[in-house]
């Protein structure tokens, strides 16, 4: 059974990511941005596309925030369902991130 990343923006606006399909992570001024191999694809799409999620951290230290995503991701064993961010609920999997700005699906 595979493991899943989970992010919510809002009501109606969240989705879960395998583990296997996360293809990296970056940061930027205040922000995580997670990619993820596309899952709505139904078209043959030319390019490298991806499903990209980007998440706000506001004390503005991404790499401590990049390390405890991490950190729980590795210790999630037994836990296939990690939220990472859930902003209907106020769930996050560390407080050093705040919300989800976006979520982008590939097109």
């Amino acid at each position: 059974m595979a493991n899943f990343l989970y992010f919510c923006n809002a009501a109606n606006d969240g989705g879960a990511w395998p583990v296997e399909n996360l293809r990296g992570i970056d940061t930027a001024a205040g922000k995580l941005h997670f990619y993820f191999t596309p899952h709505r694809i139904t078209d043959v799409v030319t390019g490298d596309t991806v499903d990209k999620i980007d998440i706000n951290v506001p004390g503005g230290d991404e790499k401590a925030a990049l390390q405890k995503v991490v950190e729980a991701m590795n210790t999630a064993h037994g836990n296939p369902f990690l939220v990472i961010a859930d902003d209907e609920n106020s769930i996050y999997v560390t407080d050093l991130i705040d919300g989800v700005d976006l979520i982008t699906y590939a097109a």
